[in-house]
């Protein structure tokens, strides 16, 4: 599986969709956040909507897939493949596939799969590093546990962590 050491760039834009993630959990919405980057600029910033809009799937990443779908779809295949993905909890299947199939190659992720509860996870032990090198668009390049301890914070605020009961309320 190809992984890589966070950049500093890579801790500055995690620090930047961390405070998108503390914001969205400050207004009552759910503390997960992710933003998407080409080399030179941060192209789209979205947190998860399910609260707001009833919709299960409204995940941070999908928010900002269908936000920034236009300029995607305006790009060739080698510039979506020089974006990178920065999201707070590591993708679930759902938005793994999304990201696949849209073209993206490198994600940088916070907490991990393991870091929520068992109501977060949608298949027991198929995180995406396992699932990584199944992709028939090919592996991500994946930079895990970058801001780890804040993106397990954002869990325990929202009761998501794994350490959490299911049934407590803040």
């Amino acid at each position: 599986m190809p992984t890589e050491k966070a950049s500093e760039r890579d801790i500055t834009l995690m620090d930047r969709v961390m405070r998108e993630a503390r914001s969205a959990l400050a207004y009552g919405g759910a503390g997960v956040a992710a933003l998407l980057a080409s080399p030179d600029q941060i192209i789209g910033v979205a947190h998860n909507t399910i609260q707001e809009t009833g919709d299960l799937t409204n995940h941070a990443e999908m928010v900002l897939l269908h936000g920034v779908s236009r300029e995607l779809q305006e790009m060739d295949a080698q510039d979506r493949h020089a974006l990178t993905l920065y999201v707070t909890l590591e993708p679930c299947l759902m938005c793994s596939a999304a990201l696949s199939f849209v073209g993206l190659k490198r994600i940088v992720y916070a907490a991990l799969a393991e870091d929520a509860n068992i109501e977060e996870m949608i298949v027991y032990n198929l995180t995406l590093p396992k699932i990584n090198q199944q992709l028939v668009r090919g592996p991500f390049t994946l930079v895990p546990g970058v801001r780890r301890t804040e993106g397990q914070d954002l869990l325990r605020r929202m009761n998501k962590a794994a350490d959490a009961p299911a049934n407590l309320k803040t």
